[in-house]
């Protein structure tokens, strides 16, 4: 347990460098959601002032039909008005032709028993020349004579006379007659113009209402639309301002992570300065041997035995304490397999984008070992490994070449835990 004590700092702050670079990427990710959603945002609103653009179009174009709807409608009505006095007119020339006729016939009728009655007194005349002087001779006096025989005369003139009128205004009433049937054709001619020219007017206000319908459902279709991309952008505006706020909560605290990892990498270097210093004041003191680099391990445990060599195949490439506390073993090939070096169970697992994974497993209380530069591994934490199980193959890192495996072994002697040298373990 003092073991993970004194790895839970390195571990914690390789976690806090790994929880920037996650934090980075999500902050990356939530932009590029917010720029799609913007682009989205954008798109609707486009959408929207194109469908605004059209019903503008529809509603002026509606707003002209109406108008020339109206226009149609009252031309219609005013046709109608004219058709119906064109109508009245022509009622009343045709009674007036009935009743000319009517006279006509009557004066025809008078006329032909007056002719008669000429007819049967110029029979009468020719059958008795005599005959017309026997009024005369009934004459009492010469004055009574002379009497008779001017009435008689005045008759005989009277009926000349009367027939001569009532030819004349038989004549007259013919006249009358054909110019009334002119006038009533002329205006009967004109109100079937007139009646042809409102049947056109209604079949084009048809075409206008079917035209109209059509435009008041197209017009409906695109408020429809419009519903909807409305709609749709306040959704995206909705979904835009949380992704803006979550994008702001993850900058605070991507600049949180930044200021803690500053300060602990501070805290880092002044504890390194420290070390340093002392380092250099130990070796200001005079000493009768020289200082060794590398510790003497401490033997292991009896339940462990010696490490298997954690890459199959490998070979050290930078010793232990050349580089750092740790070996470079390179494998046959990049994408090596890397193997539990005894039994024990996964501690962590952690990824840095430049060092790949790092499993840590502890075999006891006094011992662990750490492998750097794994690809996914095969194992999580907490799971249980035997020793030559394979935990994954290297190759995961950015700086580290992919045939190479920095392996670390960590030994407690007395209150003290340290990395140790692994290479007196194989």
């Amino acid at each position: 347990m003092r073991l993970l004590a004194w790895l839970l700092p390195l571990f914690a702050l390789l976690a806090l460098a790994q929880d920037v670079a996650t934090q980075e990427k999500r902050v990356r990710d939530l932009e590029a959601e917010a720029a799609r959603a913007k682009a989205l945002e954008q798109e609707a609103q486009a959408r929207i002032q194109k469908l605004n653009q059209a019903l503008y179009r529809l509603s002026k174009r509606v707003a002209d039909l109406l108008q020339e709807k109206a226009r149609l409608e009252k031309e219609i009505a005013r046709l109608e008005a004219e058709r119906m006095a064109l109508r009245r007119e022509i009622a009343r020339l045709e009674e007036a032709v009935r009743e000319t006729e009517a006279r006509i016939a009557k004066l025809e009728k008078d006329l032909a028993a007056l002719k008669e009655r000429l007819q049967a007194l110029m029979r009468s005349l020719h059958r008795e020349r005599a005959g017309r002087y026997l009024p005369l001779l009934r004459a009492q006096s010469f004055t009574d004579l002379a009497v008779r025989a001017r009435w008689v005369g005045y008759i005989s003139k009277q009926d000349a006379d009367l027939v001569r009128q009532l030819q004349a205004t038989l004549k007259a009433l013919g006249e009358e007659r054909e110019r009334l049937k002119l006038l009533l054709q002329s205006l009967s001619e004109k109100e079937r113009a007139l009646a042809e020219t409102q049947r056109k007017l209604e079949a084009e206000r048809q075409n206008l209402l079917t035209t109209l319908a059509s435009l008041r459902k197209e017009e409906e279709g695109k408020k429809a639309l419009l519903r909807d991309a409305l709609s749709e952008r306040q959704r995206l505006q909705s979904a835009l301002a949380q992704l803006q706020a979550r994008v702001l909560a993850e900058r605070q605290r991507l600049l949180l992570l930044k200021r803690q990892e500053e300060e602990r990498r501070r805290q880092e270097e002044e504890r390194r300065r420290q070390e340093e210093a002392r380092r250099k004041q130990t070796a200001l003191r005079p000493s009768p041997a020289p200082a060794q680099v590398v510790v003497p391990p401490p033997p292991l445990p009896a339940t462990v035995g010696r490490l298997a060599f954690p890459v199959p195949g490998g070979r050290v490439v930078v010793p232990y304490g050349q580089e750092g506390p740790f070996q470079v073993i390179a494998g046959p090939v990049p994408g090596s397999p890397v193997q539990a070096a005894a039994d024990g169970y996964v501690a962590g697992v952690l990824y840095l984008p430049n060092l790949g994974y790092t499993v840590m497993l502890v075999h006891t209380e006094t011992l662990s070992t750490v492998y750097t530069n794994l690809q996914e591994p095969l194992v999580a934490e907490g799971q249980k490994v035997s020793r030559g199980q394979l935990l994954g193959y290297t190759g995961g890192g950015l700086l580290i070449r992919p045939e190479e495996l920095e392996f670390r072994v960590a030994a407690r002697v007395g209150e003290e835990t340290r990395f140790v040298d692994p290479a007196a373990y194989y």
